[in-house]
């Protein structure tokens, strides 16, 4: 908290009232805790922030992370730019979420998000081991709601337009570790798919949904 705080006097008051008004063209900056992402309209401007920052974060004892800070071009022309000069076209993660450079079905620009790659197998490793740890010494009643909860965690933060692939193979994933540490209980199989899936109806478990449609559009005043 108190680092929010701080950030938001080094980085934010600063970037709204000294940097966005000198600066030719388009200029934000969006931050969540000490992640932030800076969206310029021409390349030399890019430079000359990220200048600017280190200067700025240096007076505070602060510095940009060597790995994650990169300038890159994205927008409605990166992929026609990446395959023109023959690479991939550039992608950048930010709070879990892959952004990628997409497109609607009317074939306009769409800002794409899906759930990064190192995040869901973070998840798929910290669910399963939490499964090996407690299916040998809680009951399958009690586990149920904890497991719900999780699933539901899952889904309501990672539940964003455009982002159904990846919830729905987390689920999946989650379905079937679920069956194989409980048949792990003894030495005796607990379960098939079969009667698991039928287990499943009756005692059924938060199913992946979009939760947050970030494409609909605003009421109308």
């Amino acid at each position: 908290m108190l680092a929010n705080i701080f950030l938001h006097y080094v980085l934010d008051l600063w970037f709204f009232k000294r940097v966005k008004p000198s600066v030719a063209g388009q200029c934000y900056l969006v931050r969540y805790a000490d992640d932030f992402v800076c969206m310029v309209q021409y390349r030399q401007i890019a430079d000359e922030i990220e200048r600017m920052l280190r200067e700025r974060f240096a007076k505070f004892g602060l510095s940009l992370h060597p790995e994650k800070t990169r300038t890159i071009s994205f927008g409605r022309f990166e992929r026609q730019n990446a395959c023109r000069e023959g690479r991939k076209a550039n992608t950048f993660d930010f709070l879990g979420f892959t952004h990628f450079c997409g497109h609607s079905r009317k074939g306009t620009f769409l800002l794409g998000r899906k759930t990064s790659l190192k995040k869901f197998r973070k998840a798929c490793k910290a669910m399963n081991d939490w499964l090996r740890r407690i299916c040998s010494v809680m009951r399958i009643e009690e586990i149920w709601p904890i497991l719900a909860a999780k699933l539901r965690g899952h889904y309501n933060y990672y539940g964003v337009s455009g982002n159904s692939r990846m919830i729905v193979r987390f689920g999946y994933v989650m379905i079937r570790a679920v069956m194989k540490w409980l048949n792990r209980r003894s030495q005796r199989r607990s379960f098939t798919w079969e009667n698991f899936s039928a287990y499943l109806i009756h005692y059924s478990l938060p199913r992946p949904r979009i939760v947050h449609n970030i494409y609909k559009p605003l009421p109308s005043k």
